[in-house]
């Protein structure tokens, strides 16, 4: 999609919205945000593609966006709910290669977009920032490696209600998601996401709507998800 009249406030609110980027002094931000762009997309369409060329930072302004990747199987493994202040794979401005995953709209969304050379410069010249970026790498990986061992070492029903709870806690109780998507955050089939979200829906625990899954009782989530013995 192009990109919409520039308007710096509008940027800099956004850009504001991500907790590492909040640590720049303002002026730091306005210079930033001169580099930026804001892209509006339509639910359904692809902001870009894994195997594209990582040329520029992608940060949510307004939407929901999912970052997925296609296993050579054909199967569709989900690895982010994207939401307002949340980069898209922005990792990638970091090193060489193309894109890892894909970045689907599931809502109307608005984008700022940054060249990756002009993201890098700023970033390099803003201590701060970088060590904010460095931690998040960090944690990022820490997750990656707790999701290996839960796809490993834990039940369906514990993989699903680990990630409901976490979306929920980041995003809100309305998600964005399918039967399908969450099938494929978790490493499981749609048939058996489709029996676990039926048996919380039973318990009064979530519901379900069409493209979307709406936690009703966050408090009774969290403690199915902590407690070391549970049915459902």
């Amino acid at each position: 999609m192009p990109a919409t009249e520039y308007n710096s406030e509008q940027i800099i609110d956004a850009l504001q919205a991500d907790p590492n980027l909040i640590k720049a002094e303002p002026a730091a931000l306005k210079e930033l945000s001169s580099k930026a762009s804001q892209r509006k997309f339509k639910k359904g369409e692809f902001i870009f593609k894994a195997g594209d060329e990582s040329h520029t930072f992608c940060l949510v302004e307004s939407g929901k966006v999912i970052l997925s990747k296609e296993s050579p199987s054909g199967k569709s493994f989900t690895y982010l709910v994207a939401t307002r202040g949340m980069t898209l794979n922005g990792i990638t401005c970091f090193k060489s290669g193309p894109r890892i995953f894909s970045a689907r709209v599931v809502e109307d969304s608005s984008i700022i977009t940054i060249p990756c050379h002009e993201f890098r410069y700023w970033v390099e010249n803003n201590p701060p920032v970088a060590m904010g970026i460095l931690g998040t790498m960090g944690e990022l990986l820490d997750g990656a490696y707790t999701r290996i061992i839960d796809l490993i070492d834990e039940s369906v029903e514990t993989r699903i209600l680990n990630v409901l709870s976490m979306l929920s806690t980041r995003i809100g109780s309305e998600l964005p998601l399918t039967n399908e998507d969450l099938a494929g955050m978790v490493g499981t089939s749609r048939e058996s996401a489709a029996r676990v979200i039926s048996r919380l829906q039973d318990n009064g625990i979530v519901s379900k709507g069409r493209g979307s899954i709406t936690v009703l009782d966050k408090e009774q989530l969290d403690e199915t998800v902590s407690s070391p013995f549970f049915i459902i």
